[in-house]
């Protein structure tokens, strides 16, 4: 699937913004928290790069460093799409399953406070 066809796809404006993801992948026995930059943010999902591969429809913990929260805003997510990118990493493509609403205002307000500064820049 090339990029533009994701592009078309997606329901909900993404914004380039460089925050810090945390997320802890479901292999049994294993409790290590895995550590990426964000590669962009929505409201509904988000993109980053893994040391590790995944799969479509995995779906695991993640916890958003987000600016106006105090704390790692954490939720589920789920493997939209995955590809091989440069240096044996994996780009990941993930929806979020929030089902918290305040959580989700969480994400909504980093995403517009994204959007605004970026057309204001």
């Amino acid at each position: 699937m090339t990029d533009q066809s994701q592009e078309e796809r997606r329901q909900r404006p993404r914004v380039a913004h460089r925050l810090i993801v945390r997320y802890r992948r479901p292999v049994e026995g294993s409790a290590e928290w895995l550590v990426s930059p964000l590669r962009d943010l929505s409201s509904g999902g988000a993109r980053f790069l893994s040391e590790h591969p995944f799969t479509a429809g995995e779906t695991f913990e993640l916890h958003l460093l987000l600016p106006a929260a105090q704390q790692p805003v954490m939720l589920l997510a789920r493997v939209a799409w995955a590809r091989a990118a440069q240096m044996q990493m994996t780009e990941v493509g993930v929806t979020f399953d929030a089902h918290d609403a305040a959580i989700q205002r969480l994400i909504d307000t980093a995403v517009k406070h994204f959007l605004h500064q970026q057309s204001a820049g």
